[in-house]
């Protein structure tokens, strides 16, 4: 009884009844991302009955987040985001049952997470990690509801619903980190990201209950400054299904790992590619410091890493190692791994290893 009133107003409409209503309670979802989009997102999705929410973010709250991220306070920074997240919704939302993951979404994690969900939200700002998660849904055959924001900007669309197209089919060839600013580079509004999120948990809601109208093949873009708004239609391209599929089959060799995948320490070059400002420094002699963003970074990791060793790169929180692991792939026979941690938890595991 006490559900029934609580979501009275849902189940008033036509379309969702109590029928609908218990089906969200079974709902299954997946939250990729809990920073402008994801943080308003789980909080209306939980609000709404969802009755599984698995949040997975590997980032820490800043005191620059608490602007336009509202669940998190001053006194959760430096706190695990999805921590903070998840007890947030037990505090304040007993019928939703919610996991949390302080990790980086990966090709190491990627099946399990996928395939044990009804439907996978893409609140990143990665592409690498949007194109990861965009194949192994079309690998696990589920739904994908995708939103992307630039400055003032908005879109919004449903990838891969009821074999509708999915990621690239829109966008068949991948940018490169330096064709996709990140909010971090380009800026954003607290209310252009709450909104975009409302739409996207509506289109979320839509797919789990099979509303009409879910925008699969149609990207709704719009400019929050000027109210320009778009709907672009977009069609499947069966070719572009096939090598999602095989991309996430021929995964075979890790590239991005976390620290407890990791063989002993010592047979790794470990390699620091944050800038010489960033904090905190890790002071082990045998960490090479060669900053990403330096002119000579492929003569320099030639000169000083062994040739006899794989190069693990870290950097703050993973998302620069990804990039350097990309690069290096490009011009060294090695093995080049991303390590998808946070200094602090590098710094940590180091403590524990070097005694």
């Amino acid at each position: 009884m006490n559900k029934i009133k609580r979501y009275l107003r849902q189940i008033t409409l036509d379309e969702i009844g109590v029928k609908g209503q218990n089906r969200l309670l079974q709902s299954r979802v997946l939250l990729i991302g809990a920073g402008g989009l994801g943080c308003p997102l789980v909080q209306i999705l939980a609000s709404s009955g969802i009755g599984h929410i698995s949040v997975l973010d590997y980032d820490r709250v800043a005191i620059h987040n608490l602007a336009r991220q509202i669940i998190f306070k001053k006194e959760d920074v430096g706190r695990y985001k999805a921590e903070v997240i998840s007890k947030y919704i037990n505090d304040y939302y007993p019928d939703c049952s919610i996991n949390h993951y302080n990790i980086f979404f990966n090709s190491n994690n990627a099946d399990r997470l996928i395939s044990n969900h009804d439907i996978v939200i893409d609140a990143t700002d990665d592409i690498n990690t949007r194109y990861l998660i965009n194949d192994n849904c079309v690998f696990y055959d589920k739904p994908l509801v995708y939103a992307a924001l630039y400055k003032y900007e908005g879109q919004l669309t449903v990838f891969n619903y009821k074999n509708g197209p999915s990621l690239r089919c829109l966008y068949p060839n991948k940018p490169s980190y330096h064709e996709i600013p990140t909010c971090e580079h380009s800026g954003m509004l607290a209310t252009v990201s709450s909104t975009l999120a409302q739409f996207q948990a509506t289109e979320v809601i839509k797919v789990l209950l099979d509303l009409p109208g879910v925008l699969s093949g149609k990207l709704w873009y719009y400019n929050f400054l000027n109210h320009d708004l778009r709907l672009i239609n977009f069609e499947l391209i069966p070719h572009q299904y096939e090598y999602s599929k095989e991309r996430v089959r021929s995964e075979s060799i890790k590239t991005q790992i976390s620290l407890n995948q990791l063989l002993p320490y010592e047979i790794y070059n470990w390699v620091d590619i944050r800038s010489p400002e960033e904090i905190p420094l890790l002071k082990w002699d045998f960490i090479i410091r060669i900053p990403i963003t330096s002119k000579d970074f492929k003569d320099q990791l030639q000169k000083k890493c062994d040739p006899n060793k794989p190069i693990l790169f870290f950097c703050q929180s993973g998302k620069r190692a990804k990039q350097a692991q990309e690069l290096s792939r490009k011009f060294i026979s090695k093995e080049c791994f991303a390590l998808l941690n946070s200094t602090e938890d590098i710094s940590s595991y180091l403590r524990t290893k070097c005694k």
